[in-house]
């Protein structure tokens, strides 16, 4: 498992961004965006009581990510 700031490194330096999105009023969605190409996921958060769960579900996809390019090269 690679850190969190080693893993936003690799994954910045290969123009990976994982952030929120609005779905509506009370409700967020994570998109990953690769170079332009932006991909929406399919769980929703309530920016209001599940702000943690959604910071953890972010770095966890920066972790894959990472792995992922690191197994490539």
């Amino acid at each position: 498992m690679v850190s969190i700031n080693k893993a936003l490194g690799i994954c910045l330096k290969n123009d990976i961004k994982v952030y929120p999105v609005i779905h509506d009023i009370n409700y967020l969605k994570i998109e990953v965006n690769y170079s332009g190409r932006k991909k929406k996921g399919k769980e929703i958060y309530n920016w209001r009581t599940q702000q943690k769960e959604l910071q953890q579900k972010i770095i966890e996809l920066y972790e894959t990510l990472a792995g992922r390019i690191q197994s490539r090269e």
